[in-house]
């Protein structure tokens, strides 16, 4: 059944009139104002004989394109098939430590790089997160969101690849970190918002103290995950293993230790079973759009009435040729 997206149009309907029966001089000007030339056409052929005789019809003519253009502008609508689309109940944001210690080659026996171990599970990590919205930070001594939240995986990945140690500097600030992925979690509309934080040290740079930013987390509801890479804290060296298991308990996530890439492919597997997969689904009508043909119906009359002047006019030549 045909319907009307804006029916608030036709309340316009009268406006021609209200123009034209304006009092005084303000009536004269709007009633000149509102003229357009195809109607100036309309009314010059209208005083021809034999040509939308009588002058009634003229009116008529000039409410039915004014009716026309309202109906186009109204917007008929018609519905189409039922739709169900499918939208992410998670949000994740993937942070991720770029600081220079990074690139020690201490991961598994033939010694790659903690980077290059971090890029092959986080890959696979998004690759089974289909159905949730996943953005990347970047820290070390500053923090960049890299990717904002996104479900294209395939870009996700094209751009963690890309990912070079020592880019943000040389230090780490985890306060930072988790404080830029909390302000871009902070108007999502997921039902589950998680932060995967990864880190081979300890805070000593950045504006946000971790206590301060882990507090709202907290109120936020965002679950944060850990991961450790390397050693643990020694004289200020190696991962904060204190904090790191405080901020997964906290929040209900959960802290990993990791030193090799069969591990690390572990707790990114392990984070991802904890968090199942899930959507809501979420049913539309589409509407077919039937405005083109209010409007092919006014342009058809148009050209019919400027065809027919250019025909007297010529019929009329060869008369008084």
């Amino acid at each position: 059944m045909i319907h009307f997206a804006w029916p608030f149009v036709f309340f316009l309907l009268p406006v021609p009139f209200i123009l034209q029966h304006l009092p005084g001089q303000l009536g004269r000007e709007n009633s000149a104002a509102i003229k357009v030339p195809f109607f100036a056409e309309i009314k010059t052929l209208s005083r021809k004989k034999g040509f939308f005789a009588p002058a009634g019809r003229q009116t008529t003519l000039l409410w039915g394109l004014w009716l026309l253009l309202l109906i186009a502008a109204a917007r008929p609508q018609v519905p189409e098939n039922l739709q169900n689309y499918t939208v992410p109940v998670r949000d994740i944001m993937l942070a991720v430590d770029i600081s220079r210690s990074m690139i020690q080659q201490d991961m598994g026996q033939n010694g790659k790089s903690r980077l290059d171990a971090v890029k092959e599970a986080a890959a696979a990590f998004i690759a089974r997160r289909q159905n949730d919205r996943i953005g990347i930070v970047l820290f070390s001594e500053q923090t960049n969101l890299y990717m904002p939240l996104t479900v294209d995986s395939h870009a996700l990945n094209k751009m963690l690849s890309g990912v070079q140690p020592g880019l943000l500097g040389s230090l780490t600030a985890i306060g930072d970190a988790l404080g830029l992925s909390l302000k871009y979690l902070e108007d999502s509309k997921a039902q589950h918002k998680v932060i995967v934080l990864l880190t081979d040290g300890v805070n000593n740079a950045g504006n946000l103290a971790p206590q301060d930013a882990l507090r709202a987390a907290e109120q936020q509801s965002v679950r944060i995950y850990t991961i450790g890479v390397g050693s643990a804290n020694k004289r200020g060296t190696g991962v904060d293993v204190d904090f790191l298991n405080q901020a997964a308990e906290r929040t209900n996530g959960k802290f990993f230790m990791v030193n090799d890439p069969l591990a690390l492919d572990q707790a990114y597997l392990e984070i991802s079973q904890n968090e199942p997969l899930s959507q809501a689904s979420v049913y539309l009508i589409k509407q077919k759009e039937l405005y083109f043909w209010p409007l092919l119906l006014f342009a058809l009359i148009i050209s019919g009435v400027v065809f027919k002047r250019a025909a007297e006019r010529l019929f009329f030549r060869q008369r008084s040729g």
